[in-house]
Parts: structure tokens; C-alpha cells; sequence
């Protein structure tokens, strides 16, 4: 029996649903659109899937990366991108990251080649270090460019120790010097950091004092649960890193604590939603919150500061470089002292 046609309401108007491959390959029209390629060979393949392409991804295209798919034969960077993606090395990657690689991998296939093409499209022969540098030139921002060559290096990083790739690492050695961003120095002064309590409502300024408190990122802190609350301490899995932590118990942290169950009442999420207590309060949400108190603030005459800038006031009100560290997470102290310590180095005076 010939399989059922596929009808065309369910693809882009470009593409003839009569010209694509045969096989378990769909479309998803939500959002940019994406086209899934189901795995179905063998147990350990059952349910996986392979992502790619938008609502412009050409027919030509979509041949390509079945047809490197299923014959294993994986000639561009956008295939040994996607490879990585379904990779054992991948899932033990925190979620955060995996959201930051995916926006990269996104950004840097769909970038337009001079000749009218995509960069993820390219051969992985046609790479190079001297290739690298152009593209690093044509992005929009210096620091997106050094974070989207920090990617590719790890792309084909991982090919190589699979034997996917044969070659040196094209941007191993690409110089990255002036491309970085540089590191936001501000130590938030104690009363601009009264001043942002006192000015947001209450379930904002009770975030910004435990985040004070805890050194934990925001959404971390929005992302917590009444499970998470112990008689040793806080429980914290980071959201960034994945690492297990525990803030333990002192007399003002629990007294915030006890605020913040009581403000949020019979919910799981110690910051519920405004709208719907099964939910927690969202990322967008609160940024929109913290935009009004930033105004507020400048409207006493103090000095406006991002929320993450509460973390390096807690790091740089500790003892010591080491106890940030510890505090922070951190496997490598410099970070802590690059990102984080902003309180200046005090010099006495030889006379």
C-alpha cells in the first residue's frame, strides 16, 4: 500500500510535500517553524528527534541534512551543530546552557554568506581561522561575535574527539582579544540598595533582599519551592551551572523566609504568579517590576542598578576573594575577582 500524501497545508507554501524525502520527516509551523527528523532505528533511538531549519529552509536543504542524517555523513557545521545537540556530552550540559548554545547555533547557521547562502551551511572544508575572523568582523556586536567563535570552538571540538572531523579546530587559536565583553565593575552603595526595598512592592523587595541574602540569581530565586525549604537550610540546584547547594539558616534569612511563605499563602512556588497561583512568577514579569523600581529609585535622587548587580554587592561584602568564590560557585577564582569583586583594592599611603 503507497504511504498517505502528505498534505500541503501543514508545510510552507515553497515546498512541494510530493518532493520530500520519504521517510519520518515533519514539519512544525509554530513560531519560525521547524522541520523534525524522528529517529526510529533501534531501542535506544525510539522517540528521539533531530531539529532544523525554519518557515525558509529550502527543499534543497532539507534533503541534505536527511540524507547526512541517515547515512552518518555529516559535511557541514550546522549538521555536526545539530549532531552535538543529541549527544551524550550535551544532556550533561545544564539547561541554561543549553538554551545559550541553542540561541547561538540559530544565530550563526541562519547568518547570510556574502554569496546569498547560510554560514550553517557551509562544507566543513571550506572552514577556517582566517574564514572565522571575517564572520567575527560582520556580527552585530563584538560581544555576540567572541561568544559565537567560544561555540564554534566547542563544536568542532567535540567533532574531532569523535572522529567526525580530521582537521585542526578552525577556530582554535582565533584571537579573542578585544572582542569580549567587558566585565560590569558597580558595587551598588548601601543606600541605593535600601532606597530599591523601600521604593518596590513588597514581593519584589523581599527578592532583592534574599538574593542579597542568599547570592542566588533571580531566576533561581523565582524558580524556588516550599521543597526546597529544610531545617538545615535552602536547597538550590543552579540554574546556570546544575551544582547542588544549600543556604543555611541565619535569624534575617529566616525571618525573609518566613515573609515570603506568608505573602505567597498555600502555593508551591514561594513567587506565584499574579495571575495564577499554580504558576511561578515569570522572568518577564519580574524585569518589568524591577524597570518600575529602577525609576522610583531615580525619582528619589538615587542611582538606578540591574538586579544582578545585587550579587556582587553580597560577594564583594565578603572577608575575602576565596569566600566569594566558595559563595559564587565558582571552580575558578579569577572569574569571582573579574566579574564579581567591585569594591576597589585599598592602598595605604607609603607616608
Amino acid at each position: 500500500m503507497p504511504p498517505a500524501k502528505r498534505s500541503s497545508k501543514r508545510f510552507p507554501s515553497h515546498i512541494d510535500p510530493d518532493k520530500l524525502p520519504t521517510g519520518p520527516i515533519t514539519y512544525d509551523p509554530r513560531g519560525k517553524g521547524r522541520w523534525i527528523y524522528r529517529k526510529s532505528q533501534g531501542r535506544g533511538n525510539r522517540g528521539k528527534e533531530i531539529r532544523f531549519g525554519n518557515t525558509q529552509t529550502t527543499l534543497a536543504q532539507i534533503w541534505q541534512m536527511v540524507e547526512s542524517i541517515e547515512t552518518g555523513k555529516l559535511e557541514t557545521f550546522r549538521a555536526i551543530s545539530l549532531a552535538l545537540h543529541e549527544s551524550e556530552e550535551w544532556t550533561a550540559l545544564a539547561p541554561r546552557t543549553q538554551a545559550g548554545y541553542l540561541a547561538l547555533h540559530r544565530a550563526i547557521c541562519e547568518a547570510k554568506t556574502k554569496h546569498g547562502g547560510k554560514v550553517g551551511d557551509l562544507p566543513l572544508n571550506s572552514w577556517t581561522p582566517a574564514g572565522i575572523k571575517k564572520f567575527m568582523r560582520s556580527r552585530p556586536s563584538r560581544s555576540s561575535a567572541a561568544a559565537e567563535v567560544r561555540y564554534i570552538k566547542r563544536v568542532f571540538s567535540w567533532a574531532i574527539s569523535e572522529d567526525i572531523y580530521t582537521k585542526a579546530n578552525p577556530a582554535k587559536g582565533v584571537d579573542l582579544r578585544g572582542y569580549a565583553a567587558k566585565p560590569r565593575l558597580y558595587y551598588v552603595p548601601d543606600d541605593d540598595y535600601c532606597l530599591s526595598i523601600a521604593v518596590a512592592p513588597l514581593h519584589i523587595g523581599l527578592a532583592a533582599h534574599f538574593s542579597y541574602l542568599s547570592n542566588k540569581r533571580r531566576t533561581d530565586i523565582l524558580n524556588l519551592t516550599r521543597q526546597q525549604i529544610t531545617p538545615l537550610g535552602i536547597d538550590f540546584r543552579d540554574n546556570k551551572t546544575g551544582k547542588l547547594s544549600i543556604v543555611e539558616w541565619s535569624d534575617e534569612l529566616r525571618m525573609v523566609v518566613d515573609m515570603i511563605i506568608s505573602l505567597a499563602g498555600d502555593t508551591m512556588f514561594l513567587w506565584p504568579a499574579l495571575d495564577d497561583k499554580t504558576r511561578r512568577y515569570s522572568d518577564r514579569a519580574f524585569d518589568n517590576a524591577w524597570q518600575k523600581v529602577r525609576k522610583q529609585i531615580k525619582k528619589e535622587g538615587g542611582t538606578p542598578f540591574k538586579f544582578k548587580d545585587i550579587r556582587s554587592k553580597h560577594s564583594s561584602d565578603l572577608e575575602s576573594d576565596d569566600e566569594a568564590t566558595q559563595q559564587l560557585l565558582h571552580s575558578d577564582g579569577r572569574v569571582t575577582k573579574r566579574h564579581y569583586r567591585c569594591k576597589p583594592t585599598k592602598i595605604h599611603s607609603l607616608r
